[in-house]
């Protein structure tokens, strides 16, 4: 029993320690990792971002890995990684519409255009 109660003596405060650095340091920093993640893998175009380098430009298109935005009067296009993003300032008020409408309304382009070459074919047979 001797044995127990020194060990916890000496190993029980470097022990509360770790408990201490993870639950106060390590998780949140995981956590806010996490969300920088999902805000970089989130950007669409035309959302305003500022780049880790201070550059403030506006989304034009996404890869997987890198984004091309247009900076300045002149709409200069630059390509930057993903990575680079600081803060996104403004979402692109079209980027919600888009993620609900796209299934319905291709179809129902698709739907037209057919329409249209049918009936621009049966005026050729007549």
């Amino acid at each position: 029993m001797q044995d127990v109660t020194t060990y916890m003596k000496t190993f029980g405060p470097l022990i509360l320690l770790v408990v201490f650095l993870w639950v106060f340091m390590l998780r949140p920093q995981k956590k806010k990792d996490k969300e920088v993640k999902e805000m970089r893998n989130n950007i669409v175009p035309g959302d305003e971002l500022v780049t880790i380098g201070g550059v403030i430009g506006k989304v034009l298109s996404v890869k997987e890995d890198s984004f091309v935005m247009y900076v300045g009067n002149d709409k200069t296009k630059m390509e930057f990684k993903k990575w680079a993003i600081s803060e996104v300032t403004k979402k692109a008020a079209k980027a919600e519409t888009k993620a609900e409408e796209p299934a319905e309304e291709t179809e129902k382009k698709k739907i037209r255009k057919l329409t249209k070459k049918a009936d621009a074919s049966e005026e050729k047979a007549e």
